[in-house]
């Protein structure tokens, strides 16, 4: 049997969830079985450099305008250079150029859309779903979803979908989020930055923007020490509310309990170095952060968004709370910081549920399956 011949299209390879699912995604997919192709066509930032040289080949194109016809021969002649079978498509935009592509090439491959929201920012984003990028999703071969609940919403708003879209839950390495193999690192960072063994850490890895509600989170976090709870908070990510923040550490007079560490290629460190995992995002599809954070033992309090009850079972594997809602964040942390045996105890289990359900060899065996599945449908 001859190997499927895949080509991944990605605006670029930035440290985020969609793109790192994505590198996971191409890496893992067994090279006797699949001969993998990944076209970017935006600025990197190094993401691409942790792609599987040996085993992909990567091609690094730039694109002129919003609207680049030149990009989409460029893509076409890759499709037939290389007698491309499947084009798998990562975020609306890649889907442009995709499509773009295979209508340019001599050969007709099947063609996947990965989507990676659920609720937009804006109304300029929704009529973008609407009225540019709906048709082509009427041309796409199948739609990847990343979580039931984000398929759901998106066949509510465009029925036309059901029979083409598939759900294919982020995964994520087990072996490599290890609490164990992670303990010295974490143990290390304590010391670095001057945290005691014996304190109590949040963490949360989110990228410092309005939408991921850190002014929340702080506000909850100076209700705890109020109340008699004394608890540190490493905030790992940049972004644009990060001299807002700042200012609000400062105001609540926070300065020696609250960190930034900034962004990093290796969130490990801060997780292992952390008691308990906070996302209190007020939009999610289907969080990596959340899962890497349970794989390493650490109960996760976050908002009910997204797919995020989808992986926690609130008051077993995880606590779920209401975006903006300070009092139950307030009492969801007090309640974890305080109870030493259920805060083990509910990391233990969130571990156990992504071993068990949200490990890279499913996400990895799905997408397979599917890959494959359309090849076979596009050829009959």
């Amino acid at each position: 049997m001859s190997k499927l011949r895949v080509l991944f299209v990605v605006p670029s390879m930035k440290r985020a969830g969609a793109e790192r699912q994505l590198l996971d995604l191409v890496n893992a997919l067994p090279p006797e079985d699949f001969d993998k192709h990944v076209v970017t066509y935006r600025a990197n930032d190094g993401l691409e450099l942790e792609l599987d040289g040996d085993n992909v080949r990567i091609y690094q194109l730039q694109r002129s305008g919003r609207f680049d016809l030149a990009l989409g021969r460029k893509i076409g002649a890759i499709i037939d250079e290389n007698e491309i079978d499947v084009v798998h498509c990562t975020l609306q935009n890649a889907m442009l150029y995709g499509l773009m592509g295979r209508y340019f090439a001599k050969r007709m491959p099947a063609v996947i859309a990965a989507i990676h929201t659920t609720k937009n920012a804006d109304l300029k984003h929704d009529l973008a779903d609407w009225l540019f990028y709906r048709p082509m999703l009427r041309r796409c071969e199948q739609v990847w979803f990343v979580s039931s609940t984000q398929a759901t919403a998106w066949l509510q708003k465009m029925p036309f979908l059901r029979e083409r879209h598939r759900t294919v839950h982020n995964g994520i390495s087990v072996e490599h989020y290890d609490p164990v193999e992670a303990r010295a690192v974490g143990l290390e960072l304590r010391k670095t930055i001057g945290i005691n063994q014996s304190d109590r850490v949040l963490c949360s890895v989110a990228g410092l923007r309005p939408e991921k509600l850190h002014s929340v989170l702080i506000d909850a976090v100076s209700c705890v020490i109020k109340d008699g709870v004394d608890c540190q908070l490493l905030l790992v990510g940049t972004g644009p509310t990060e001299p807002d923040l700042r200012r609000q550490v400062d105001r609540l007079n926070l300065q020696d309990n609250v960190y930034f560490l900034g962004a990093t290629s290796d969130v490990r460190p801060a997780l292992s170095a952390s008691d308990v995992m906070l996302l209190v995002s007020a939009a999610e599809t289907f969080s990596m952060a959340m899962l890497e954070a349970m794989a390493m033992e650490l109960p996760v309090i976050t908002t009910l968004v997204g797919g995020a009850s989808e992986a926690i079972v609130d008051g077993e594997n995880g606590f779920l709370v209401h975006p903006n809602s300070v009092a139950e964040l307030t009492a969801s942390i007090k309640t974890l910081v305080t109870n030493d045996q259920l805060r083990n105890s509910i990391g233990k289990r969130a571990r156990c549920t992504v071993v068990e359900r949200f490990a890279l060899s499913i996400m990895v065996q799905n997408s397979a399956k599917h890959l494959q599945e359309v090849s076979a449908i596009n050829a009959s």
